[in-house]
Parts: C-alpha cells; structure tokens; sequence
C-alpha cells in the first residue's frame, strides 16, 4: 500500500475547527466518564481501574479471537452472520434509527455484501463506506458502543458466542471499510502524527495511570482490544468536549479530573516491512490501526482519526495548566503502531500463524522501543 505521513498536531491557534459545526452531546466519541469508559486493558493496572479488565476478559477475549477465524474462514455464511447482526444491533430486527441519514446508513451496511479489495479490483468497484459514516453517526456509535459493552464489560451477563461473533462481524466490516478506504484513497495510508483524547476521570483512577507511568517500561502496555478508539488530529477538539464533560460532572455533583491522551501514532520501516512480507508473501500486513476518516466522517470539523484496536505504550505523564479548565489538568504521553495484521490474508497462514504474530509483535517491540529511547532523550 502506498506510503502518507500526516502530521497533525495542531494547537489552538492552527486549529480550524468549526465550533458551530460541533455537537457537545457527541462528546463521548472523545472523551471517556464515569458513564462511558473506553475498552482500556492493561494487566499492569490490575483491578485498581474499572477500564477493561476482570476475571472474565481473557476468556472473552479466546473466544473473539476464535470468532474472527471463524467469521474469515467460513465468509461463504455472510448472511447468516448478517442476519444474527442485525438482531443484535436493531430493536426487533427493524432499522429504528431516527436520523434519516443514519437509518439510509444502517440499511446499506445490512443489507449489502462488503469484502476485502485488491489494488486490481478497488478501481473497478464502486465501493462504499457505510460501515465507518455509521460508526461517526451519534445514534450508530451509540448503539455499536452499547454492544461492545455488553460483550466486553459487564462480567455477570451471559455473552453467548453468537453474540460475540456478531460483535466481530460488526467490526470486521468497519476493517474492511477501512482497509477499502485506503485503497482507494493513498493518502490515506500510513497515518502518522498526534492525535489525542480527553478522559474524565476519579481521583482513583487518575492515581491508576500514574502507578502504570512508574512500572518498568515493558509493563506500561495499555491496550484496546478489538476496539474502536477515536481521537483527533486537534486537540482544541479534545479540550472542548472535556470541558463540556467538566460541566455535566459538576451538575451532578461528580469531582472528575480532567487528563488528556496524546497519543503519538509511527509506523514500522520499510525494512521490516520487507522483511515480513518476503518471510510470508501471501499475507497483507495493513495500517487500519490509525484512518483519518474526518472526510468520511458526519462531523469533519472533529478531525476525527480512528484508532483500530490500538496498543499503546506509556511514555510518560505529567501536569499542564490550560486556561480552559479550572484545575489542573494531566497528561498521558503514548505511543503505537498505525500498521497490524487485521486481514483476512492473516486466516490461512495455518502452522505459519504463530511464527508470524511473534514476528510482528517483535517488529512492533523493536519500533516502539526505538521511539521511547529518542522520546526520553529529546526530553532531558
């Protein structure tokens, strides 16, 4: 795939974003509550934090991984996965979304058949988006967040594996937008930069992210599995919606600290990219990790960059005074990979699977590593 690095870290006076053209209540696409909580996992964190981890995640998480092969291997029941999806994600089968827009969305992500292009076939194919424009809708991210949550959190409800391949299936057609949308768009390969996300967060769990900042740096993993994570090339985006968030919590008599993730997004080297592919010529190894979808997006002014199942390491953590908050605020330096091996290609490797996972994870080791050393050092 062709190469494009975007740098995109903006301040207030770069940004341009349109206040006018933001809605507030849309502020949990970029801000984590008490209500809200991303899919954070990080087995450093334990149970001092209630982001995603428990007794039953690893469980959940076999039994994702074993959906995903199943889902790629048997792509022939595409109507079948389609129909137990839309069970799932629709009140009583039937489209009830109340923008029209939206609802226009949903019915053509339900009821079209979507697959991974080749750079042959992307130019003689009309492909469309729907899948990715649902998930920026207010309705759709709302509706796909609830059945994460229900998948992912909640340890006492009863997760069948029909409801968790249809989550799967659900996100492997928000993948396959994403890897068709940058094929068919170059530019959009290869995302590089900063881009950020707010949280809101208790005393406690703010106390949380400065144990893992204090762990040896092979246990500051912070990761989201299968998630869909969004952020923003402009941090006046991030700030802005915090802010909002600041208020509501004070309404209700919440005390919430407000914390910034600034997430620096790299991609391996050409050389080990090379490396790979001559080791395992029939696999595609992809950057759906991190999409600038803003053009794609309801809402473009948000500059909205969606992070794919990303897996971040902690750099560092620290205090900023902004004017727009009454209190201090922290933030939560990362970095992660934009490139992974979420491709249907990765499903027929059979015996070679493992050697090519522990090859890609020693790629991603060695890269991020690289960035933390000249991280630290440009620091002092």
């Amino acid at each position: 795939m062709a190469e494009g690095k975007h740098n995109n870290e903006l301040d207030d006076r770069d940004s341009d974003t349109d206040d006018r053209g933001d809605d507030l209540d849309r502020s949990e696409r970029f801000v984590e509550t008490e209500k809200n909580p991303e899919l954070f996992k990080s087995k450093s964190l334990n149970n001092k934090k209630p982001f995603y981890n428990g007794s039953i995640l690893d469980n959940r998480m076999a039994e994702i991984r074993k959906s995903i092969y199943h889902i790629r291997l048997h792509w022939d029941e595409y109507e079948t996965f389609m129909a137990s999806l839309r069970q799932l994600l629709l009140e009583n089968g039937t489209i009830d979304f109340k923008d029209e827009t939206t609802r226009a969305h949903a019915e053509r992500v339900l009821s079209s058949k979507r697959d991974w292009m080749t750079a042959e076939t992307i130019q003689m194919t009309d492909v469309s988006f729907e899948a990715v424009k649902l998930y920026t809708s207010k309705e759709g991210h709302s509706r796909i967040y609830d059945m994460s949550n229900n998948i992912f959190r909640h340890e006492d409800s009863v997760v069948s594996v029909e409801m968790i391949r249809s989550v799967v299936f659900l996100v492997e057609l928000i993948n396959i937008d994403l890897f068709n949308y940058c094929l068919k768009c170059p530019e959009r390969t290869n995302f590089e930069g900063i881009v950020y996300r707010g949280i809101c967060v208790s005393d406690e769990d703010l106390s949380a992210f400065k144990a893992l900042r204090e762990e040896p740096i092979s246990r500051r993993n912070i990761a989201v599995p299968l998630g869909l994570f969004s952020s923003s090339s402009s941090i006046k985006v991030s700030k802005k919606f915090i802010k909002h968030q600041l208020k509501q919590a004070k309404t209700r008599d919440a005390v919430v600290k407000p914390l910034i993730i600034k997430v620096h997004v790299i991609g391996l080297k050409p050389e080990y990219i090379q490396h790979y592919t001559k080791r395992f010529p029939s696999t595609v190894l992809t950057t759906i990790c991190a999409v600038d979808i803003h053009k794609l997006s309801r809402h473009p002014s948000e500059k909205e960059v969606l992070l794919r199942g990303p897996f971040m390491l902690v750099l560092d953590m620290y205090e900023e005074k902004h004017t727009e908050f009454d209190q201090p605020c922290d933030v939560i330096e990362v970095v992660m990979l934009n490139a992974n091996r979420d491709h249907i290609s990765t499903s027929f490797l059979g015996d070679q699977d493992t050697l090519a996972r522990d090859m890609f994870a020693a790629m991603v080791t060695v890269t991020r590593s690289e960035f933390a050393i000249e991280y630290c050092q440009n620091r002092t």
